[in-house]
């Protein structure tokens, strides 16, 4: 149940009352896993085997005249590690381990990021790290979210870098007002690329191995890829689709605290189509999507078809589906899970997806190098408990 934490009232213009708010919500997600990658198992505690874990921090004023103003931000968060959250002594790009750096996989505001208007009358402007437009077509056209099942950075993509991003840096999301159940959205991220970009050096007096294209806060100070969407989106009665169209421009771009000088050559066209349909107890979806470079590079073409089935406190979901390469080489997936639903807020889940990636399309944030075997077959399984707040 979502908490409203601050209620104040503040005078407007004229004298009229603006209401505000301030309200924290989330998902705590973690529960048991088994993962088989390259002919290699490993099972344990982890996270998010059917929901991303975060805390959000929500806020609106109302300006009046059908105007209100909102932010959020997010936190994902890691349910089973410290050390993810917090960040841990390592050796990558030092020279000893005093002068290491502390990476972090949870810190605060990781996620979606965000302040703008919002009319019904006039639709919405957003700036900041936005979502895609992409990621929520995503969602409507698969049941698993972007856990296990759904194929997400495993099958699918959000976008053409190598981590599969759901928003860029520095963003404007434009909506239009909804008209007989639909909008459309556009999405810009300037590319830059003024930034001085030097080879990788040697240590520095802190002991740092200076990098390239190093990140900074500053805006134009480290080179950034160009990113722009266009999206489509119409929910009514039974009926829900949305189509995005993301393009991103890698030319002369180098990878942020990259190890190499090296910059990009391609541009990527990511386009996705999600719909469902609900018939009673029943609920179809589709999801097709292509990726594609201009040099051809990259020419992937993935479609799957999904379902669930609620009987009570229980909800049956099933995909399945393949990928196609630009040699004509397929990969496939299967996945499926079940909810048992003790509350509104909480549930008990099995997850299960396999994916054999003869295409080699699986996304390198999920494959890493450390990792020895050449089998092409992924497995994950999960039995866990997931509660929002």
């Amino acid at each position: 149940m979502k908490k409203t934490l601050v209620a104040i009232a503040a005078l407007a213009a004229f004298g009229a009352q603006a209401q505000s708010s301030v309200q924290l919500d989330g998902v705590v997600d973690a529960g048991y896993q088994s993962v088989n990658y390259k002919g290699n198992t490993v099972n344990g505690i982890a996270g998010n085997g059917s929901s991303t874990s975060q805390l959000n921090v929500r806020g609106t004023s109302d300006l009046g005249g059908g105007l209100k103003s909102t932010f959020r931000v997010e936190t994902d968060w890691n349910m089973v590690s410290n050390f993810a959250n917090t960040g841990t002594s390592t050796g990558v790009n030092s020279t000893s381990s005093a002068n290491s750096i502390n990476g972090a996989g949870g810190t605060f505001g990781n996620g979606e990021i965000r302040v703008g208007l919002e009319s019904a009358s006039m639709g919405q402007i957003h700036l900041g790290a936005v979502n895609y437009n992409t990621l929520g077509t995503f969602l409507t056209g698969q049941p698993f979210g972007t856990a296990i099942g759904s194929g997400f950075r495993t099958f699918y993509i959000n976008d053409a870098q190598a981590t599969s991003s759901v928003r860029a840096e520095n963003a404007v999301k434009l909506v239009t007002p909804t008209f007989s159940g639909i909008n459309a959205s556009f999405y810009k991220s300037n590319k830059q690329t003024k930034a001085t970009t030097v080879a990788a050096a040697g240590t520095s007096t802190t002991g740092l191995i200076t990098q390239p294209n190093a990140f900074s806060s500053s805006i134009g100070a480290y080179d950034q890829v160009g990113t722009q969407e266009i999206g489509v989106n119409y929910a009514n009665g039974p009926i829900a689709a949305s189509y995005s169209s993301l393009k991103q421009d890698f030319v002369g771009v180098s990878g942020v605290n990259g190890s190499l000088a090296a910059a990009g050559t391609t541009e990527s066209t990511v386009n996705t189509l999600g719909a469902n349909y609900t018939m009673g107890a029943a609920k179809f979806f589709l999801l097709n999507q292509t990726n594609k470079t201009n040099t051809s590079s990259t020419d992937n073409k993935a479609t799957t078809v999904s379902a669930t089935y609620t009987m009570g406190n229980i909800v049956l979901m099933g995909q399945t589906g393949s990928l196609k390469n630009a040699a004509g080489v397929k990969s496939n997936l299967t996945g499926y899970g079940a909810d048992y639903n003790l509350s509104k807020t909480t549930a008990v889940y099995f997850r299960a997806e396999s994916i054999n990636d003869k295409a080699g399309a699986m996304n390198a944030a999920v494959t890493p190098g450390a990792i020895k075997g050449t089998d092409t077959k992924f497995a994950r399984t999960a039995l866990g408990l997931r509660v929002a707040f």
